[in-house]
């Protein structure tokens, strides 16, 4: 199974709540940069995992433009900002072992979804539009961690 965990991209600092954070143009910008990134390496996904947040609704809706419709689209309460990692990791071990998965999400969750994935590779900073690969197998391995440049 691959793994592709991604936060979303910077965000407005005011709205009515935190699930209302709306992306800002630089945000968008900086998940078309990583999309088109993603894109060299994946075309398509089994299965994408969003958060309910508006923000990471607009990052996928950002980089489904760079790659073919998923067979699943699932929308996950437990993909906000304090969800919990070993949720989020049973959910993923549920589907199938030869999955492509693009889960949407946010600080600190997506440290810690790779920190339970890879316990070697700790709970990784993520930039914003950030995205952490991660191959399971025999042997769990982080394979890269890429940032769009500044």
């Amino acid at each position: 199974m691959d793994i592709y965990v991604m936060r979303h991209g910077q965000a407005e600092m005011t709205a009515p709540s935190d699930s209302q954070r709306q992306l800002t143009s630089r945000g968008r910008e900086q998940v078309q940069s990583m999309a088109a990134k993603l894109a060299s390496m994946i075309t398509k996904f089994d299965y994408v995992l969003l958060s309910p947040y508006v923000r990471a609704q607009q990052t996928w809706d950002e980089v489904k433009g760079y790659c073919q419709e998923p067979d699943n689209l699932v929308t996950l309460d437990e993909l906000t900002p304090h969800g919990d990692a070993k949720d989020v990791v049973y959910f993923m071990k549920q589907l199938a072992s030869d999955s492509n998965v693009l889960i949407v999400s946010h600080l600190p969750l997506v440290g810690y979804i790779v920190q339970e994935l890879v316990p070697s590779a700790g709970a990784p900073l993520f930039a914003t539009a950030g995205i952490a690969h991660v191959v399971i197998g025999d042997e769990n391995e982080l394979i890269s961690l890429d940032n769009p440049a500044n």
